[in-house]
């Protein structure tokens, strides 16, 4: 693009994020070196002293041909509720912009690969005391399986897994991803918890483990309402899916809305997000799934 194109085009000088060291020979000897334009945005660029290397840092929107303003709006509507046609529609309609539904899915795939493993960058304070459940998650005409644990005091997603079978091996991978031992645990009688907590936190004297974890009847013990409610709110979003596709569509959707849950949308009981009751305040603005991606390139 000549510089006469430059100067007529609004141009918005968008996410100047400084590396600490050059990519190619991880010197940190890196200096401003003008900018790179492309049709909708220009880029801070950058000059590694040492190799003589000019480069553009991935601020989470490399090689992406739409506004990232649009990319986010999409999957802003999807997290609420739309189906990606319907998300589709609704750009095609009201805005000068063509998306396709399928593009809107693979954002959602980007995202969930990059936001997976950001909550695990955060010392979070945690009452320790989940509540683990899963629910039927159908894909493919198939019965597959959504497991998920929360931290009761802050609501927080402490750890989730999706898998085809509803056994102790997926317990325990549920477990596994878990950043802390919980004080208490409460779950239903599935056998599959009681072995794979057995496997994973379990220790020598079971009258301690006893006092930890305890399984419960949902015809005579309410305690795991808790997680039950959460679990509402994830059928009442996947309801409108009727029927996932493929288990790595299914699995980046719900790995995403744990990311939707936690950080983005406000908990009506805590009147937060979960992570800010957790001590994490991430100064999110506006458009928080735009701040979102930009630290988590950042930290990745």
């Amino acid at each position: 693009m000549n510089n006469e194109n430059q100067k007529t085009q609004n141009y918005k000088l968008v996410s100047v994020i400084k590396p600490k060291v050059c990519p190619y020979c991880k010197s940190e000897e890196v200096i401003k070196w003008g900018f790179r334009f492309n049709h909708t945005t220009k880029k801070q660029r950058w000059k590694c002293n040492s190799c003589s290397e000019c480069f553009v840092v991935d601020d989470g929107f490399f090689k992406t041909k739409h506004k990232r303003e649009v990319i986010t709006q999409c999957v802003s509507l999807y997290m609420n509720g739309l189906s990606l046609r319907k998300v589709k529609e609704h750009f095609n309609q009201f805005s000068d912009y063509q998306v396709s539904h399928q593009a809107v899915l693979n954002w959602i795939r980007r995202y969930a690969i990059l936001l997976k493993d950001f909550q695990r960058k955060f010392d979070l304070n945690l009452s320790r005391i989940y509540h683990a459940d899963e629910i039927f998650v159908k894909c493919k005409n198939e019965q597959h399986y959504f497991w998920d644990m929360i931290d009761k005091e802050t609501r927080v997603l402490v750890s989730s897994h999706y898998s085809t079978k509803r056994d102790t091996k997926s317990a325990k991978m549920l477990f596994f991803k878990a950043q802390n031992k919980p004080l208490s645990l409460f779950t239903d009688s599935a056998f599959a918890y009681k072995k794979a907590y057995r496997k994973v936190w379990g220790s020598r004297n079971r009258k301690l483990d006893r006092e930890v974890y305890t399984r419960l009847k949902a015809s005579e013990d309410r305690r795991n309402n808790i997680i039950e409610r959460i679990q509402g709110t994830i059928r009442a979003r996947i309801k409108v899916m009727r029927n996932f596709k493929s288990p790595e569509s299914a699995e980046a959707i719900l790995s995403l809305f744990v990311v939707y849950y936690n950080f983005i949308r406000i908990h009506q009981g805590i009147n937060k997000t979960p992570i800010e009751q957790a001590g994490v305040n991430l100064n999110l603005g506006k458009n928080k799934w735009l701040d979102l991606i930009y630290l988590a390139s950042q930290k990745s």
